[in-house]
């Protein structure tokens, strides 16, 4: 990435000592730091403060701030129906950050282009849940494009890059809990472990996490005002959108409307000037395997009509890259991204 001399700058990071680069405009050549999606999110607030709000819903264990960014067309309405998005509760899938900051600068700045879907929408977007996580595994070496085997990270820098929980001490010095095991519906059940060094360890208790305790504010914050329709939450690498429910082998009432709101996603992406389009499959959480404290079933109960969990892609054409892709792949994997969910919308935005 070239800029001009005048538009680089070089902050200390919150005493972390990352230099941060200016990022006027939102770029695909590179993966964000915590403090670039920072940034990133204060310039889009002040240069379109009629349609941007952005809200500190809570902290992380080592103090970095969650924000939300609220999205809207400015016309001031009060009784628009929500659409919720976030990303990056696993440290290690770093593309699900660059996803959901793609998501906000089509809304944003490409307004034009897609303000059908703010005319009855507001849309909520957190696009990193886990801060401290994800800057500890972009602490190694500096990411070079290589392939990282995450099944086999037997260096102590691949075990870096593919960190998984939040970085809250336990007990037995392990540190961290699966932020996507700690919330209260089906905590426990399952593939989550009471084992405070596994990486799907479930926590002390159900929302014992800080991370966790902030999503769950803004869920039933929508849930209570009766106007929330869709929440999604972006995760990697299996390339699979799933629904409720995971904690049991069972389907949500709702099955069929999730089949078919997924299937405009699928279709899209498939139907896209893409030479390699992912081809995603669909299901119940269930069907993956079963598993306790997820978002997507505690959102679905709380009282989201529609919730989903989006798995990016693996894989793209013969090269497997799991939660690492190289970064000349960023642009056109988070572009595919946002056809599938932008279809998504519209047809949910057709039925309700």
């Amino acid at each position: 990435m070239f800029l001009p001399l005048f538009l680089v700058t070089f902050l200390l990071s919150g005493g972390q000592g990352t230099p941060v680069r200016s990022r006027p405009e939102y770029q695909t050549d590179d993966y964000y730091t915590y403090e670039e999606i920072q940034n990133y999110l204060k310039g889009l607030a002040e240069s379109y403060s009629n349609q941007v709000k952005l809200t500190n819903v809570g902290k992380s264990y080592e103090n970095r701030n969650l924000t939300t960014i609220t999205i809207s067309n400015g016309d001031g309405r009060k009784d628009k129906k929500v659409i919720f998005i976030d990303a990056g509760f696993h440290a290690r899938e770093w593309l699900t950050h660059t996803a959901a900051l793609n998501i906000i600068d089509k809304l944003v700045v490409s307004f034009e282009e897609n303000k059908h879907l703010l005319q009855d929408y507001d849309w909520v977007i957190l696009p990193l849940v886990n801060p401290d996580g994800y800057t500890y595994s972009r602490s190694g070496n500096k990411f070079t494009n290589e392939i990282i085997d995450c099944l086999f990270a037997y260096t102590k820098d691949l075990a870096v890059k593919c960190w998984r929980k939040n970085r809250e001490p336990n007990k037995h010095g392990c540190i961290g809990t699966d932020l996507n095991r700690n919330f209260g519906h089906g905590w426990g059940k399952g593939d989550s472990s009471s084992d405070p060094c596994q990486p799907t360890y479930k926590g002390l208790s159900e929302f014992s996490a800080s991370e966790s305790q902030a999503v769950r504010r803004v869920l039933l914050d929508l849930a209570n005002t009766g106007r929330c329709v869709l929440y999604l939450s972006i995760h990697s690498a299996l390339g699979e959108i799933l629904y409720p429910w995971g904690s049991e082998e069972i389907k949500a009432e709702n099955y069929k409307e999730h089949e078919e709101v997924v299937q405009a996603g699928i279709d899209a992406i498939a139907n896209g000037n893409f030479q390699f389009p992912s081809t995603y499959k669909q299901g119940p959480s269930h069907s993956l395997y079963v598993t306790g404290g997820c978002s997507s079933d505690y959102a679905y109960e709380a009282g989201f009509p529609l919730s989903l969990i989006w798995e990016l892609p693996e894989e793209r054409g013969n090269l497997t890259f799991e939660f690492h892709p190289p970064t000349n792949l960023i642009g056109e994997l988070v572009e595919e991204t946002w056809i599938g969910i932008r279809a998504i919308a519209e047809k949910v935005m057709d039925k309700y």
